[in-house]
């Protein structure tokens, strides 16, 4: 299903403890080949910087369940300078959707110093870079929070389902810089681990079935929330 230009999935998430971790993983494990973006084993590290306009609409929004919704971060993966990508996650009602563009270097730099006219190069006229310096224009955009987890993902090409393990999260401190030698990553316990179901317009009933029998609560689970949280029960600040 497309909205806007952009291909509306289901997504659908649940807090889980080690031991329901390990029995949805065998489950799930057994029936889907894992996801070799992330390696032959489908395990990656993922490391966000989450952006934040003035009035912080992407942590009160999420707060107070806005049906319509969108947040701004800068993804890493394996904590490569290499690989930096801006993305926008929407939400819309019960749908997810993304868009997304690879930064260079001094690009990302450029943002961490509040410099966003690169933005406005009519290259990335109708792109999300454009969204990115309008919404900056508009809200004035700035560092968030870190957000660092490791990723176990499998995908089943019937329903372009995916399934994701994540856990061992933690939030960084000292530097607004994910590449920085001063930042430091803080463990956030709050949950053992998350896991998502992915899907386009249906869930094939073998999946569905898995995750029956192991007591599990849907909730609408924010990792980028759980560690502003963090900070701020820390009283501290990422920069």
């Amino acid at each position: 299903m497309n909205y806007k230009n952009r291909r509306l999935r289901h997504e659908l998430k649940y807090p889980v403890t080690a031991a329901q971790c390990e029995i949805l993983r065998q489950r799930f494990g057994a029936v889907m080949k894992p996801d070799l973006n992330g390696g032959p084993d489908g395990k990656y590290r993922i490391t966000s910087l989450y952006l934040d306009d003035a009035y912080n609409s992407g942590y009160n929004d999420k707060l107070l369940g806005a049906d319509t919704r969108k947040k701004y971060r800068i993804r890493t993966y394996n904590l490569s300078p290499d690989k930096i990508h801006l993305e926008c996650k929407y939400k819309d009602t019960d749908m997810v959707s993304k868009r997304g563009a690879w930064l260079t270097r001094e690009q990302y730099e450029s943002i961490l110093k509040g410099d966003f006219t690169f933005t406005w190069d009519s290259q990335y006229s109708g792109t999300v870079i454009e969204d990115f310096g309008i919404s900056h224009s508009l809200a004035k955009l700035g560092p968030s929070v870190i957000v660092d987890y490791n990723r176990e993902a499998y995908v089943n090409p019937e329903g372009n389902v995916r399934f994701t393990i994540d856990s061992g999260f933690k939030v960084g401190v000292f530097s607004a810089d994910m590449f920085s030698d001063e930042v430091q990553f803080v463990p956030v316990t709050d949950i053992a681990a998350v896991i998502e179901l992915k899907y386009d317009d249906y869930l094939p009933s073998f999946l569905l079935d898995l995750v029956q029998g192991v007591n599990l609560e849907q909730q609408s689970v924010s990792k980028f929330v759980m560690c502003k949280d963090k900070l701020l029960t820390m009283n501290t600040l990422i920069i």
